[in-house]
């Protein structure tokens, strides 16, 4: 690969020999290792940003361009005018990301300001080359500069992005589901944290509720922001390790059915520091890595930061007490591209803005998020981390964030761990859960700001000597209930008991757990299943199983048949309906990343949801069914293709814009998750994308990434990585 400075320049080899480039203050050297992966250098920390952003302009401006266009509504202007992209900028626009970046960019000032701006412009010295990528040609885009509104868009969308899907997604649901006449006592045995005991008649305006469907549209997988659904990250003392040092380990989940590779793998060194680890093209950020003198990493947190509102409308007017009031009316016109321009009207109230244009007297739902105007903190806190010497100043750091609930784990040089939630939670009514919609026109259930943040959940040097998240329930470090749907405990508990289990952990024995099939969600489903089990074949092989992954095995592929028959059998036929259970299954994330709530009902003694009937008589049927399926060999139904972020499925196989397909290993209860799901008609997974340990009696990282530095299809650098990801071959990255 080539590049040439704008005036003329003489061309240099990028890929074999280190290039200079004049920055910001001074010079920035380049220089890729063996596996791709760019080594940036120079005198001054504002340098090194500059040489950060031309690198990741240089690697992913496709992927950069893709993510700023969505986030600003403007895909169907720029990309396409099909009727999903039009829906795509409408869910955009609806929470204006793109104008309150704008305004918080404003806020910047000082050295914040100096760094974010020195990072644009490593980027926009890409862009005024001239270098274009050959899908922007064919689709006639043309990148404009790069701003610090547009590092700050990034952020807001992977706050955005995540909440939608997961909390506010789960809260609709429920009044779905109370609409569709499930019974109130149903939802508060699947769902512990719902506790309100909502007064009769408000039931009733639930059901009344319209609803629209303003999900996050499946377009938005042309997105390169991490959407850190699900993932592990963990962090032990020296008390625990054989060199008497803190090891500390992340692997975030995210989708790995696409390409390129989510994370931007780098090596920066300057006179202040040094960091290896992951950041995000498009932000002048340290998402997880190593310091000489910290380690850090995240997971999603699932803290509940945000609320459905029930507005009262009539006559184009909404309810407050005994008043009505005028609706905001923002109005704004997408041009499509190729086709006729579409009026949009969004209308707002104090808590946010309806899910739908109001088309008549009723009741309507109205999302309020707490991250709706943040942003330009959330910048400086992430670039300043490379800075942070120890875990305590990192917490400060961390709780300080906005943009999303995220489990921080963090060790130093100095022997100490730590953990930290960022993000802020609404201050709600006492007896509010925050799972059921509120009365909008009724101003003691508005939110009365935020909760310290000191109240959010922390660890420091616990006893134990170790602490990982996994996504599981963390409101017993909290100083108050902060989760509502947290994911099932099943990670957490194994990494607990494999971190428990010596005290002379190393690398290797890190690698180990990254790579872990043990499901001990198996294991407590196979005490009450074995018992039942017939005489037959696969009841043999499922009989004899231990509970791990193994592709080759026909035991797992056998005791997911049956536990899935299990959640439709009790949560469709007997519950909420067959029709809809299929239809959650089959196109919606909620039964894989919530499925710890099923989980709790199905290994229950009793339940309502039983309709009567014994657990083994449940069982039964669900054994009976699912022994009936066919049982291959559990890797050959786990594969999936990895396809291109414009053109995946589109082109002929030979032509290498899509690679694959792999097969992801784990199950939805192991270490390494494997999910493979359905969403808004798409095929989305969760799995491990970047593994990452961090041993301080050592300098560097090893690391695994699904993917290369590179979305250019023709590069050497565009799926370089993902065979020794997919081998658990872990690289190094040293000073």
């Amino acid at each position: 690969m080539y590049y040439q400075e704008a005036g003329g320049a003489p061309l240099v080899r990028l890929n074999q020999k280190e290039i200079e480039i004049a920055a910001y203050h001074g010079t920035v050297f380049l220089k890729r290792d063996e596996r791709g992966i760019p080594r940036i250098r120079a005198r001054e920390f504002c340098d090194v940003l500059f040489g950060l952003g031309w690198a990741h302009a240089y690697d992913r401006m496709m992927a950069m361009e893709l993510t700023r266009t969505i986030a600003k509504g403007q895909a169907s202007e720029r990309l396409d005018g099909t009727p999903e992209l039009v829906e795509v900028d409408r869910f955009f626009r609806r929470y204006r990301l793109w104008p309150d970046s704008m305004e918080e960019a404003k806020r910047l000032t000082g050295e914040t300001k100096e760094l974010a701006e020195a990072y644009c412009k490593g980027v926009n010295r890409v862009i005024e080359s001239g270098r274009r990528p050959f899908e922007f040609r064919l689709l006639r885009i043309k990148p404009g500069p790069w701003t610090v509104a547009d590092c700050i868009l990034m952020t807001r969308m992977m706050g955005l992005v995540d909440l939608s899907e997961t909390q506010g997604f789960m809260e609709k649901l429920i009044i779905q589901f109370i609409q569709k006449g499930v019974p109130y006592g149903h939802l508060k045995e699947l769902l512990p944290y719902l506790e309100d005991e909502p007064d009769p008649s408000f039931m009733d305006v639930i059901r009344k509720v319209k609803l629209s469907d303003h999900i996050v549209p499946p377009t938005v997988g042309l997105s390169s922001i991490p959407r850190l659904e699900s993932s592990n990250n963990w962090v032990v003392s020296g008390k625990r390790t054989a060199s008497g040092k803190p090891i500390l380990c992340g692997d975030p989940h995210l989708d790995t059915a696409r390409l390129p590779a989510i994370w931007y793998e780098t090596a920066l060194t300057c006179d202040e520091f040094y960091f290896f680890g992951a950041t995000v093209p498009g932000l002048p950020g340290f998402a997880l890595g190593r310091t000489a003198d910290l380690a850090w990493s995240p997971t999603y947190g699932c803290m509940d930061v945000s609320d459905y509102f029930i507005e009262e409308v009539k006559d184009g007017r909404y309810r407050r007490g005994d008043d009505w009031h005028d609706f905001v009316v923002r109005e704004e016109t997408l041009r499509v591209k190729g086709g006729d321009p579409v009026k949009l009207r969004f209308f707002e109230t104090l808590h946010g803005t309806l899910d739908t244009e109001p088309d008549g007297d009723g009741y309507y739902l109205c999302y309020a998020l707490c991250s709706e105007r943040t942003g330009s903190g959330d910048v400086g806190n992430m670039m300043r981390l490379p800075r942070i010497k120890t875990v305590s100043e990192g917490m400060g750091a961390f709780a300080a964030l906005d943009f999303g609930a995220f489990n921080w784990v963090l060790a130093d040089s100095e022997g100490n761990i730590g953990y930290q939630m960022s993000g802020g939670v609404p201050v709600r009514p006492e007896g509010v859960s925050g799972l059921l919609p509120l009365p909008g026109w009724d101003e003691k259930y508005d939110w009365k700001g935020l909760h310290d943040r000191d109240k959010n959940p922390s660890l420091y040097n616990p006893e134990q000597g170790y602490f990982g998240t996994a996504n599981q329930d963390v409101n017993e470090f909290a100083a108050l209930q902060m989760l509502t749907l947290p994911m099932a405990d099943n990670r957490a508990r194994r990494i607990a008991q494999m971190l428990q289990a010596r005290t002379d952990h190393t690398v290797e024995t890190m690698k180990e757990m990254h790579y872990d099939l043990y499901a001990n969600e198996a294991e407590a489903f196979m005490e009450v299943i074995a018992p039942l089990l017939p005489d037959s074949p696969g009841a043999r092989a499922l009989e004899h199983w231990d509970c791990r992954y193994d592709p080759a095995s026909e035991a797992p592929t056998l005791f997911e048949s049956i536990r899935w028959e299990l959640v439709k059998y009790v949560f469709g036929e007997l519950g909420f309906g067959r029709e809809t259970m299929d239809h959650l299954v089959a196109e919606t994330i909620i039964p894989y990343i919530f499925y710890g709530n099923f989980d709790r009902v199905l290994l229950g003694e009793e339940s309502a949801l039983f309709a009567g009937k014994t657990r083994e008589e449940v069982y039964g049927m669900a054994i009976q069914r699912g022994l009936a399926a066919e049982a291959p060999a559990y890797g050959s139904t786990r594969r999936v293709l990895m396809k291109h972020l414009v053109f995946g499925g589109r082109l002929p196989k030979f032509l290498g814009f899509d690679y694959g397909p792999i097969e992801l290993r784990g199950s939805r209860s192991t270490i390494p998750q494997g999910q493979i799901f359905s969403s808004g008609g798409r095929v989305a997974t969760f799995s491990p994308t970047y593994k990452f340990i961090a041993d301080f009696a050592e300098d560097g990282i090893h690391t695994v990434l699904g993917g290369g530095p590179s979305d250019r299809r023709f590069s050497r650098w565009y799926t370089s990585g993902i065979a020794d990801w997919l081998a658990g071959k872990y690289g190094r990255l040293v000073p």
